[in-house]
Parts: C-alpha cells; sequence; structure tokens
C-alpha cells in the first residue's frame, strides 16, 4: 500500500513516464465500456460518482442526498462496494443505525449506514436486483457507479473538490483520472463542486448542471482553544490538515497514512504517547474512528462534518421528477 502519489496532483517526469501506460488504461476502460450492455431497474437508481480515484467528497455528498430521501419521506437504500473491507466474499446488509464492524464491512458502508440501510457488495448489478423486488426500498443510492458500466442510473451526480479539482489531468497511473474529463463530465446530471472552486475549473462546469457546496465541522466548539494533533487514512490527507487550520484550530502535530489505512494497536498507542507528552487532543476523521476498537474510541476523538448544498433546491427538484 502507498500513498496517494504526489504527481498525481502535478505533472512532474514520473507522470510523463506512465503516461504510456495511461493510454493502455485509457484502451481498456473504453474496450469494456463498449462491449457491456446497461441493465435498469424498476425503482430509480442515484448515483454518486466521482472522475478521479479518491478524495472528491463522495461519502459525505452521498450521506447528504440520502438526508435529503429521508425528509421527503422517500425509503431509500445506499448500495456501496465496501472498498478495502476485511470480509470481500460475502455479501453484508447493515441497517440503518444497527451496530457494525467498520474493518468487516468497510469504513464507507459504516458511515452511511448511520443515514440509511446499506447493501454491500463487489457485485453491485446483482445486488440491485435484489433489492428490486424487495418492497421495502423505492430508492437506490449507489456509491460510487459513474464507471460501472453495467447498471443503468436515472440520476447521476458527480462529486469534485474545489481544490483538488481534476489533478494533473492525466488517466490512472499517470494521474488520478478514472475516465477523461469530457466523457465523465457529459454523463453527470448534476455536478457537486465542494468548497472554494480553484481558477479554471468551473469553466468546465455548465451553470444548469452545478451545485455548490461546503463541507463544516458540527462539533467545532468542542476543540477551540485547545492544542491538537492530527492523523488520518485518507487520499488528500492534507485537505484534512489544512480543513482543521481553515477552521482557526491549533494544530501542533501531523501523522499521514494511506487510504482506507487498518490502524494497528501499535500505531495509535504510539500517537496518544505523543499526544499527552504534547498535552494535546488527538483527533481523526470519523471515517478513520470508526474502524478502532472502543477502547480507542474513548480516547481518541474526530471532527464531526457535514456536507452543505448553496442550492439545495435543483437537487430537490431533480430527485422529485424521479417519483
Amino acid at each position: 500500500m502507498i500513498k496517494t502519489p504526489k504527481f498525481w496532483l502535478k505533472r512532474n517526469l514520473i507522470s510523463y513516464l506512465l503516461t504510456p501506460v495511461s493510454f493502455v488504461y485509457f484502451l481498456l476502460f473504453y474496450l469494456v465500456k463498449y462491449c457491456s450492455k446497461r441493465t435498469r431497474i424498476s425503482k430509480p437508481v442515484i448515483c454518486i460518482g466521482n472522475l478521479i480515484a479518491g478524495g472528491s467528497g463522495k461519502t459525505p455528498t452521498a450521506i447528504a442526498i440520502g438526508n435529503i430521501l429521508t425528509d421527503l419521506g422517500v425509503d431509500f437504500a445506499y448500495v456501496s462496494r465496501g472498498y478495502k473491507r476485511k470480509d470481500k466474499k460475502n455479501a453484508i446488509y447493515l441497517k440503518k443505525g444497527q451496530k457494525f464492524d467498520a474493518v468487516t464491512s468497510g469504513d464507507e458502508p459504516a458511515l452511511l449506514s448511520q443515514h440509511g440501510d446499506v447493501f454491500i457488495s463487489e457485485n453491485k448489478l446483482q445486488t440491485l436486483k435484489k433489492i428490486d423486488k424487495n418492497e421495502d426500498h423505492n430508492v437506490v443510492v449507489l456509491d460510487d457507479g459513474l464507471q460501472n458500466n453495467e447498471i443503468f442510473s436515472d440520476l447521476r451526480i458527480v462529486v469534485i473538490d474545489g481544490q483538488i479539482g481534476f489533478g494533473n489531468s492525466l488517466l490512472i497511473p499517470a494521474g488520478p483520472l478514472r475516465e477523461r474529463i469530457g466523457s465523465g463530465l457529459s454523463k453527470a446530471d448534476l455536478i457537486v463542486v465542494i468548497g472554494k472552486a480553484k481558477d479554471g475549473l468551473l469553466s468546465n462546469i455548465s451553470d444548469d448542471k452545478l451545485v455548490k457546496a461546503e463541507i463544516v465541522i458540527t462539533n467545532l466548539e468542542k476543540f477551540k482553544n485547545k492544542k491538537l494533533m492530527a492523523f488520518c487514512g485518507i487520499a488528500y490527507p492534507n485537505k484534512f490538515f489544512s480543513f482543521i487550520r481553515q477552521n482557526k484550530l491549533d494544530l501542533v502535530e501531523e501523522y499521514s497514512f494511506v487510504d482506507h489505512y487498518c490502524y494497528k494497536d501499535i500505531d495509535l498507542d504510539n500517537m496518544l504517547k505523543q499526544a499527552k507528552e504534547n498535552k494535546a487532543i488527538l483527533i481523526t476523521t470519523k471515517k478513520d474512528w470508526v474502524k478502532f476498537p472502543k477502547k480507542y474510541q474513548d480516547r481518541i476523538d474526530y471532527l464531526d462534518i457535514k456536507l452543505e448544498f448553496e442550492n439545495k433546491d435543483k437537487i430537490v427538484g431533480r430527485i422529485n421528477k424521479l417519483k
């Protein structure tokens, strides 16, 4: 496991050397795409996707969409692959609010299950067919399905981080793109841009599709005037550390791990010891925190966040058309 390479954000010699491999990826991606047939189920499918490999804010967006559906009185279920989960062979069903093992189910489904029922499976199409026969759910929210060529989605929402954007705009492995920018954006019905957009980003997005959003901390007061030591295992850890500073919190130390890192006791013990020596509170993301044994959850805190849409009515309007 390696951390997200720096050249995914800014091109250098390595990214150019990997460009021929990206061309092979490009050919394979479109070969699979044009050889695949999309299947449509009878219930509306809302796809939450992105163009880059991790770090766009897909999970907070999926949660926010689920909360909108709940407010509208719509019974829905999430479908997730459960990336990096321990049990990859078996399908898992998490009922909303039930206790979970985030290491077994995956950290993202663990977060989603606090807001709705979650079906976790490597075969998303098979899972959708199963839900289609179940009268308990009227809408499916597909987590990370934009590049899935087997499933027809009724509403496709592409999520973009305003500062990361499309990284260096190159395809995997030379860059973070999972498909070409033009083709990805053309598939989107709505495009959620989170945070302040860097120069030139919004020029790729039409106003009728654009939905601006912000991440806000819901437990900010808890950490004001406190010394904080932060760590995380996400695709772009500097996003988390910068976010802490932007909210004028006192960050004295930071540690980063690979995305979806499965923490060992020694990792957490060492950081707790360091925090005690610094007389600081040890904090992380909720996505990381849900994977800890309870003995560590009681000693480590997390920033609780939520996504707020600036033009929520645009999303509500599109969802209402699905009914």
